[in-house]
């Protein structure tokens, strides 16, 4: 499980080793599956699961509102 607690550090220009104490004891490198909670600020707020699967390069996006605001213009898709 990934934490956007360091989001606003990373965002701000924090050193490499104040994230490297912040975020060493995850070790999320390690793992073949990331869960990121991600959270959406407007219309109303709400948070939504994104499950990322390092091996296969892909994104499973989680939104219980998705319907009534999609979320595809908040991301940019590369091709590998």
């Amino acid at each position: 499980l990934l934490s956007t607690h360091d989001l606003p550090r990373i965002r701000y220009n924090a050193t490499n080793d104040t994230l490297w104490r912040t975020m060493s004891w995850t070790k999320y490198w390690d793992k073949v599956t990331w869960i990121l909670p991600i959270h959406r600020p407007s219309p109303c707020g709400h948070w939504v699961m994104c499950t990322i699967d390092v091996v296969s390069h892909r994104l499973f996006l989680f939104d219980s509102f998705t319907e009534e605001r999609p979320w595809k213009q908040d991301i940019q898709v590369r091709p590998f």
